[in-house]
């Protein structure tokens, strides 16, 4: 598990979030998100938080557990959150709550907003493998098979219970059909009167790209919570 903290003595009730592949964001040879999250907090563009990231340990363990699966997303609302919050000065409400991913973890993203809007009210979803669903194996995921009618997550969307949540994506015109993916889900929520963004930003699928995409994007994601709290 990583773990940032902010800077500085005296917080409390901080805002949380909690994206997955944290080795990528937090390890040795990682983004630097620490940085712009360190300086950001310290010109006031952010708001001091916390961010969770669990470690996605290896691709045979990435696949098992991420996706929609509802062990991982019982892990992270039932047993990471309830872990963190005995130790470090976060929130529980939903609404300055954070799930992100990337990639797969970005399809486990929404799903965690789907099952579990009650804990996480705030969806940040970048590239998400929406081409995924829920009979498929490994060695098939690999070739990102593509989808035969609506993708699965977006018809569990479509057909599930309005939920008090507030979803971002961010997709890049170079990742072939996950822009058509990503425009689908943003069309069936839309019309509902769900809190529904899509950013296309120009790049492809990788994490120099996802990197700014992720602070802007929590920068609106805060400075809208603080709105409506002020």
């Amino acid at each position: 598990m990583w773990v940032y903290l902010p800077p500085g003595p005296g917080h409390r009730d901080l805002p949380v979030v909690v994206p997955g592949d944290g080795g990528m964001w937090f390890g040795g040879d990682g983004t630097g998100l620490a940085d712009s999250l360190d300086r950001l907090i310290a010109d006031g563009t952010l708001p001091p938080l916390i961010v969770l990231a669990p470690d996605s340990v290896d691709n045979a363990t990435r696949w098992r557990e991420m996706g929609a699966r509802d062990p991982y997303v019982t892990f992270l609302a039932d047993d990471l959150l309830p872990w963190a919050a005995g130790r470090w000065p976060l929130t529980t409400d939903p609404r300055r709550t954070v799930v992100a991913g990337q990639s797969l973890g970005g399809l486990t993203a929404l799903y965690a907003g789907l099952v579990r809007a009650e804990r996480f009210g705030n969806v940040l979803a970048q590239s998400p493998s929406l081409w995924w669903h829920p009979d498929l194996r490994p060695a098939t995921a690999c070739r990102r098979p593509p989808v035969v009618g609506v993708p699965w997550l977006v018809r569990c969307y479509a057909e599930a219970a309005p939920r008090d949540l507030t979803v971002h994506m961010d997709v890049g015109p170079h990742e072939g059909p996950t822009v058509g993916y990503c425009r689908a889900l943003h069309e069936t929520l839309r019309p509902a009167g769900r809190r529904v963004t899509l950013e296309e930003f120009n790049g492809g699928h990788d994490y120099a790209c996802w990197h700014g995409a992720l602070v802007d994007a929590l920068v609106r994601m805060l400075a809208s919570w603080s709105r409506v709290r002020s």
